[in-house]
C-alpha cells in the first residue's frame, strides 16, 4: 500500500510555551478552523471546546480517554507500529458514549472498558482499531453501531434492542441477545470464557470463522460459509469444516494462531486454507476475504511527528510542524 507523506504548516492562537513542548497533539477542525491541543489530557480538551460534527486528530502516544457526549469523529494514527514505524494512538482508561453519530478510527485501546448508553446511542462506528470491551448499558434501542476492521481483545456484548455489524474483525468472547450481523471476522471462545456461544442470539453470520474451545459440539469448529437467521439460536449451515474435527484442526488453518487471542497474532490463513476455503462472495473465509480485507493502516491521514516552536511569534501565532502519514486509497 503506498504511502503520503507531506509537512502542514499550522498557523493557530497561541498557546502556553509549556504545553507547547510536548509531543501529545490533538488538533480540533471546526467549520474550517484549526485549533490545537497538547498533552494527556489534549483529548479532553479538544472534546470539552468540540461541537457535533467537528474532527478531532491525534498524534502517536497516550492520552487520557473521556467520555464522548458529542457526535464528533476521532481519528488517531493506528492500532499499532505503523509500516512507517509510527507508534499508535493509545487512550487510557475506559470511557462512556453517550451521543449518535460518532466514528472512532486508529486507536488502542486499553484494557479498560467502552459502555455505550443503549438509550440515547446509535450510529457508533469504530474502525481499525484495537478495543478491550465493549459493553451496553440502560437498554433502550441502539441501532447500527459498527467495529470495521477491528480486534476487540476480551468481550463485547449488547442488549436486545441494539444492533451490531462486525466486518473484517477479531472479535474474542462475542455475546448478547443484540442483532449481529458478522462478516469475513475470526470468532474465538475460550475454555475460560463466561460468554458462551448459546448466549449470541439473532446473529447472521457469513464467511467467518467461529473457533470454539468448548464441550459443546454444537458450536464446534466452524468455518462459516452462510446463515440462516434463527429463531433465538444460532444455526449454523454449510460448515466447511464437520463439527467431529478437533479444534487443534480449526487452528492448522491459521499462520500463527495457537488456540489463544494476542493483538500480534495476524489471523492470516495459510495458503492452502485461503485457497480450499471460500466464501459464498469468492474470496477466502475471515478477515482477508470480502470486499474490504482486513488491513490495520487507517484511512485518514495520521499525524506522525510533531514539532511545535517553543514560543509563539509576536502577532501571537505558533508555528506547528506536522509530519502526515495517510493512505493512498
Amino acid at each position: 500500500m503506498k504511502k503520503l507523506f507531506l509537512t502542514l504548516l499550522v498557523a493557530v492562537i497561541s498557546f502556553g510555551t509549556s504545553n507547547a513542548q510536548s509531543s501529545l497533539v490533538a488538533t480540533l477542525s471546526h467549520e474550517g478552523t484549526t485549533s490545537a491541543f497538547y498533552g494527556a489530557e489534549a483529548l479532553g480538551n479538544a472534546l470539552d471546546a468540540a461541537q457535533a460534527g467537528d474532527v478531532i486528530t491525534l498524534s502517536s502516544g497516550s492520552f487520557a480517554a473521556k467520555n464522548i457526549s458529542k457526535g464528533v469523529t476521532i481519528r488517531g494514527a493506528g492500532m499499532s507500529v505503523g509500516e512507517n514505524g509510527a507508534l499508535p494512538t493509545v487512550l487510557q482508561g475506559g470511557f462512556i458514549i453517550n451521543a449518535d453519530n460518532i466514528t472512532i478510527e486508529g486507536i488502542y485501546h486499553s484494557d479498560a472498558t467502552i459502555t455505550i448508553n443503549g438509550y440515547t446511542n446509535s450510529n457508533v462506528t469504530f474502525i481499525k482499531s484495537r478495543l478491550y470491551t465493549v459493553t451496553y448499558s440502560g437498554g433502550g434501542n441502539a441501532y447500527n453501531n459498527r467495529f470495521i476492521h477491528c480486534k476487540i481483545a476480551n468481550n463485547v456484548s449488547s442488549y436486545s434492542n441494539s444492533s451490531l455489524n462486525l466486518l473484517n474483525s477479531v472479535v474474542n468472547q462475542p455475546g448478547g441477545s443484540g442483532l449481529y450481523n458478522i462478516s469475513n471476522c475470526v470468532l474465538i471462545y475460550p475454555n475460560n470464557s463466561s460468554v458462551w456461544p448459546s448466549t449470541i442470539s439473532n446473529a447472521t453470520i457469513s464467511n467467518s470463522i467461529v473457533y470454539c474451545a468448548t464441550n459443546d459440539s454444537k458450536f464446534r469448529n466452524n468455518v462459516v460459509l452462510s446463515y440462516n437467521l434463527g429463531n433465538g439460536d444460532i444455526l449454523w449451515s454449510n460448515s466447511s469444516i464437520s463439527s467431529n474435527q478437533t479444534n487443534e484442526n480449526l487452528i492448522s488453518l491459521f499462520k500463527d494462531f495457537d488456540g489463544v487471542y494476542n493483538d500480534d497474532v495476524t489471523f492470516k490463513l495459510t495458503d492452502a486454507a485461503a485457497a480450499q476455503y471460500v466464501g459464498s462472495d469468492g474470496t477466502q473465509v475471515g478477515l482477508y476475504g470480502g470486499a474490504l480485507p482486513f488491513d490495520p493502516v487507517p484511512t485518514n491521514p495520521q499525524i506522525t511527528k510533531a514539532k511545535v516552536a517553543g514560543k509563539s511569534s509576536v502577532d501571537g501565532k505558533l508555528s506547528i510542524e506536522l509530519e502526515v502519514n495517510g493512505a493512498n486509497h
